[in-house]
C-alpha cells in the first residue's frame, strides 16, 4: 500500500488521528444455558481465565513503552523482508502499516523512547492521518451539501475522544482536540459555511483545504488522464464554493454564486469537457469550457496573424503548426478538419506560387480571406 501526503500539515509534523478498534472486556457468570446472569461476582467467587484470555488481557494493558518495543521490532522486520531502508520512498509511504494499531502508530509518531527515526515518525504521522481523514470524508460531504459543518466537527471530536489514556494525554491531543472545540464553536455560530479558523491544529479545516485543492501532476498523457483531470479540478473548486458557502456557476450573467476559473486548467483539458464523450460532464460545464477554450484560440491566432506581417504564406504555414500541435481533442473542439488543413495548404502553396506577401497591396485582402477560413 502507498499513500501519498498531501498538503495537511499536521502529517507533516508526524502526528495525527487514526482509527481504533475499543475493546471493553468484562468477566461475567452464567447459567447452565450459556446465558449471562450477572456481571458482577461475590467476595468468595473465582473465575479461572483461558491462557488465549490472559493473553487478551495482558495485551490490553500493553504500556506505550511496550507498543514502541514492538513497533520497532515490526520496523526493523519489515526492512528485512523488503529490503527497504525507510518506510518513506519518494515522498510517500512505501510500508503497509494497516496491521499497525491506531496506539502504536501514536507511540511511533510521538517517538516514544526516541527509538524511531525521522522518516518512522513521519511515516506513523501520515498513516494516522490518513485514518482520520478517510473516517472524517462522509461527515465532509455531507456538511458540503447540507451546510451543517457544526456536525462535522461534532464527528472530528467523537473520533478523537476514542482515542486512547497515553495519546489523550499528549499535547498534541491536548491543541488538538481545544482546535475542534474552538471550530465547532465558529460553526454554530456561522452556519451553512465552514468556519474561518486560524489555528494549525484544526485537522477539519486542513481536511477541508485538502479537498478543496488539485495539486498538478505535471501534465496529462493522454485524453481520459485530461477528463480525469478536469473532473477533479471542477469538483475542488465547487468544494471550495461550498466552505465559503456559496455555489459554483458557469454563467457570467448569474448573480449568485462563484463563477468557475479555468485558469488552471490545460486546453486539452477544456477539449474534452467540450466533447465529453464519456458523458462525465454537465451541459453547462461543457459550455463553459468551449467558451473558455474559444477565447484562448482566439487570442492564439491572432498573435499567429499578429507575427507573420500580413504574408498570407506565413500566416498559413503558421497555422498549420499552430493546429498541428494540438492533440486531436483539441483540434476536435476546435473545428479544425481535414478540410481546413487542405484549404491552409493550398494557400500556403499559392503563396510560394506566386510570391503572395511581397506586394503590399493585395496582402490585405489575402489575410482577411485567410482570416475567413477560421470563422
Amino acid at each position: 500500500m502507498t499513500t501519498a501526503i498531501g498538503s495537511n500539515p499536521y502529517s507533516a509534523a508526524g502526528t495525527a488521528y487514526g482509527t481504533q478498534t475499543a475493546a471493553t472486556t468484562a468477566v461475567k457468570t452464567g447459567d447452565s444455558s450459556g446465558n449471562a446472569a450477572t456481571a458482577t461476582t461475590s467476595d468468595t467467587d473465582s473465575v479461572e481465565l483461558s491462557d488465549a484470555a490472559k493473553a487478551y488481557l495482558a495485551s490490553q494493558s500493553s504500556s506505550t513503552a511496550d507498543l514502541a518495543t514492538d513497533a520497532r521490532k515490526w520496523f526493523d522486520a519489515q526492512y528485512k523482508s523488503t529490503g527497504l531502508a525507510s518506510p518513506m520512498l519518494d515522498g510517500n509511504v512505501a510500508l503497509d502499516m494497516t496491521s499497525l494499531s491506531r496506539e502504536t502508530l501514536s507511540a511511533v509518531a510521538a517517538n516514544s523512547g526516541g527509538i524511531f527515526n525521522k522518516d518512522e515518525v513521519l511515516a506513523a504521522g501520515v498513516t494516522l492521518q490518513k485514518r482520520f481523514d478517510d473516517a472524517l470524508m462522509p461527515h465532509v460531504v455531507v456538511a458540503r451539501h447540507t451546510g451543517d459543518y457544526a456536525s462535522l466537527y461534532k464527528a472530528a471530536a467523537e473520533y478523537l475522544d476514542k482515542a486512547g489514556a497515553d495519546e489523550r494525554a499528549t499535547p498534541l491531543w491536548i491543541s488538538t482536540r481545544k482546535a475542534v472545540d474552538d471550530g465547532l464553536a465558529l460553526a454554530q455560530k456561522s452556519p451553512m459555511k465552514a468556519p474561518q479558523t486560524t489555528d494549525g491544529n484544526d485537522p477539519v479545516a486542513a481536511l477541508l483545504q485538502k479537498t478543496s485543492q488539485v495539486t498538478d501532476a505535471g501534465g496529462t498523457t493522454t485524453d481520459a488522464d485530461a477528463a480525469t483531470d478536469a473532473r477533479a479540478r471542477l469538483d475542488a473548486l465547487a468544494n471550495k464554493a461550498r466552505d465559503a458557502g456559496t455555489e459554483l456557476v458557469f454563467d457570467a450573467s448569474r448573480k449568485t454564486g462563484q463563477l468557475v476559473d479555468f485558469s488552471s486548467f490545460s486546453n486539452r483539458a477544456l477539449a474534452v469537457m467540450t466533447l465529453n464523450q464519456d458523458g462525465q460532464f454537465s451541459a453547462d460545464e461543457s459550455r463553459a469550457a468551449k467558451k473558455e477554450l474559444d477565447q484562448r484560440n482566439r487570442t492564439s491566432l491572432m498573435s499567429v496573424f499578429n507575427g507573420s506581417n500580413s504574408d498570407v504564406g506565413a500566416q498559413s504555414l503558421a497555422l498549420l503548426k499552430h493546429y498541428n500541435n494540438m492533440t486531436a481533442a483539441e483540434k476536435a473542439a476546435s473545428g479544425y478538419n481535414k478540410d481546413l488543413e487542405s484549404r491552409l495548404v493550398q494557400s500556403y502553396r499559392l503563396a510560394q506560387m506566386f510570391g503572395s506577401g511581397s506586394s503590399g497591396g493585395s496582402s490585405g485582402g489575402s489575410s482577411a480571406s485567410l482570416a475567413s477560413y477560421l470563422s
